[in-house]
Parts: structure tokens; sequence; C-alpha cells
């Protein structure tokens, strides 16, 4: 819906020409300035000459494999996504001189995944009634983590058993939330629904079909099918039931009942904590699934990308997650708005430039 309003107000309102299907390659410069670009659009290679400046929107990286493992931490990465998000405009600016910031800041949710798709789909549990294991049946972190920075709360390494053991992690849940709706919640968002067109079963049952969800009537019989030790998940769902029946988490402190509005009001469980009842018992791996990176060429407050020594590359601009401004704590909605406010700026500033001949 937002995209089909920026569409709307460039190609209808102020009729400017967009090219789709278009690969940036490399850009062109000649003494350190940038003077066009060259790119591929269905399969042909051409140069574009910019009269200004080149405006770098490219979005992030986080289907280049190589560069998540050059710059962040984790494995097994899984993404949200558009898959065209391949890094091309970081490789762009880097060939160009350009300095980078942000690049180990991600705004990775965990989720899901289903034989077949492109992309994951994000956890959103509408039950209270679940917790999340690490591969050796323990609990590690409260589960109301900020949806946005779940990758810091699974990416430690093992530094005995070399491994991370909380990638994939698990969610562990009763048959009432089995029933409660699916487990991808209230996530309306991302490539695998609004692309890809994937229809989650209302009550988890065709998952559970394809074995993306696992169940047993036994916690026992679960931690088996899933490979974690059984004496230890056993202990970990004792232990919960008995803090909560109890009155309170005093491992990681998840509150027993909502407190004001959430980011998604009305698409999650109302009540935050409640004991994992009857059985069958479910689990889940999950999954560092990434929204998106923040990183990217550096930029100053008039949109121009620098140098490593904080110098402007003459004729170079960006805007959007290309080089976002936002490092790990990342604030709802505001990858939007700081493209369009990047994108002005950058646009007003590149059009000051005098043409280059």
């Amino acid at each position: 819906m937002l995209f089909n309003n920026y569409r709307y107000a460039v190609e209808t309102v102020r009729k400017i020409p967009v090219v789709y299907n278009a690969r940036g390659l490399e850009l062109i410069t000649r003494n350190d300035e940038v003077l066009g670009a060259w790119i591929e659009i269905d399969g042909k290679k051409g140069a574009v000459k910019a009269k200004k400046a080149v405006v770098l929107a490219t979005g992030g990286y986080e289907f280049d494999d190589k560069m998540l493992s050059n710059h962040t931490m984790g494995q097994k990465f899984h993404r949200l996504g558009h898959p065209g998000n391949t890094g091309d405009g970081v490789r762009m600016a880097q060939a160009a001189g350009a300095d980078l910031w942000h690049m180990n800041a991600l705004s990775c949710p965990l989720g899901l995944v289903v034989p077949g798709l492109k992309t994951a789909l994000q956890i959103n549990m509408l039950a209270p009634s679940h917790i999340y294991v690490d591969q050796d049946g323990k609990r590690f972190v409260n589960e109301k983590m900020d949806n946005h920075t779940c990758i810091y709360g699974v990416n430690l390494l093992d530094a005995v058993k070399h491994r991370y053991p909380r990638i994939p992690c698990f969610v562990i849940f009763d048959e009432e939330a089995r029933k409660r709706g699916p487990i991808i919640g209230g996530a309306t968002s991302g490539y695998a629904l609004n692309r890809e067109d994937y229809k989650w079963s209302k009550d988890n049952s065709a998952e559970i079909e394809k074995g993306v969800i696992v169940s047993a009537p036994t916690i026992e019989e679960l931690a088996k099918k899933i490979n974690v030790p059984a004496e230890n998940l056993v202990e970990t769902v004792k232990r919960w039931n008995e803090q909560i029946t109890a009155g309170a988490d005093k491992d990681f402190g998840r509150p027993l009942e909502k407190k004001g509005k959430v980011a998604f009001e009305g698409r999650e469980a109302p009540i935050i904590s409640r004991p994992i009842g009857e059985g069958p018992y479910y689990a889940a791996e999950l999954y560092p699934a990434i929204l998106n990176t923040q990183g990217g060429p550096k930029r100053n407050k008039l949109g121009q990308v620098l140098d490593p020594f904080g110098n402007p590359i003459p004729r170079l601009y960006s805007a959007g997650e290309l080089g976002s401004m936002w490092g790990h704590i990342y604030q709802g909605a505001t990858n939007n708005s700081e493209a369009c406010v990047f994108g002005r700026i950058a646009g007003r500033t590149a059009a000051g430039e005098q043409n280059w001949q």
C-alpha cells in the first residue's frame, strides 16, 4: 500500500520515468568525481550519464551471505524482505572510495522456514503459553525481546564448543497455543506473504503436516524429536510453569500481564505469560530472519557520501537503508521516514550541483 502511494506520486502525478529491473553495476568516475553509472537492464549493459550527481538508494545487503559473514555475528541467516537486496550499492560506493558505517547493525526478528519459499516468516505468538529454548533445551531469554533486535539475543558464540547454541533455537508451546491461531500471528509483512503468496493455516495444521512444526504427546518425546536433552527440556518447562504459577519469571523477567500499548496492538497475546498446559506439545525451529540491514556508505547531513577521511565524494549521494543513520536500535517505521527525509535532502543538495561537462 505504501509503495503504491509512492509510485502514484512519482509516475502518475509528477510523470517521472522509472526503469524497473535495472541492476546497478558500477559507478563511473573521473578525477574522483562521480559522473554516472553502469547498469544492466534486461541483461543488456549500458552507461547512464548523470547531469549533476548520482544518488544511491539501493537498500540493504541481507541477501549477500559473504557480506553478512564479514560484518556480523551469527550464522544461518534467513530473510523476510526482498531478494533483490544483494548489496550492490555498498560495493559500488566502496569502489568509489566510500567509508562504511553501521555494517553490523541489523533489524532482525526470529522466524520460521517453510521449505520451497525464498524467504522466512516472522514468528508472532498469539497465545502466552510458550517459551524459547536453546539446543541444550534450556531457556535463555525474555521472549518479549524488542522485535527488531532479536538477533542480539541469539548470536552468542560458545567459545568452548565453537558453536552457536541458539541458532537455531526452538519455540515450545502447548495445544491451547496451537489452537489460538497462526504462530506467525499478527505478522502481515514480508516477501513470503505478500509476493510468494504463502497462506499459513489458521490452526497451524498444515505446517505440522509439512514438518515446520513438530508435535509430540509428551515433553520428553518432543525433546527427542528436536534433538535436545530430554531431561533439560522437562526441567525447563517445569521451572517455567512453577515460576509463572507463583507469579513471577525470576529467571528473565518476562511480565505476566501486558502493560500499555504495543507495536502490534490487537495482534499478539494480551496476556504475556502463562504456564505451558495440556498437550500435545509443539516445537518449531527459529532462525534469525532479517527485516533489513542498516549499514553502507557513510553520509553527512546533506546526504553526501563520505570517504574514510570524512570528505564528501564529489557528486555522490545516498538515501534510505543504504548507509542508514540508524545503528543497532531501530525505531519502528523510521526506515521509511528516513528514506523520505534523506531522499529529499539528497535530491535538493544534488540539484544544486553545477552540470558537469
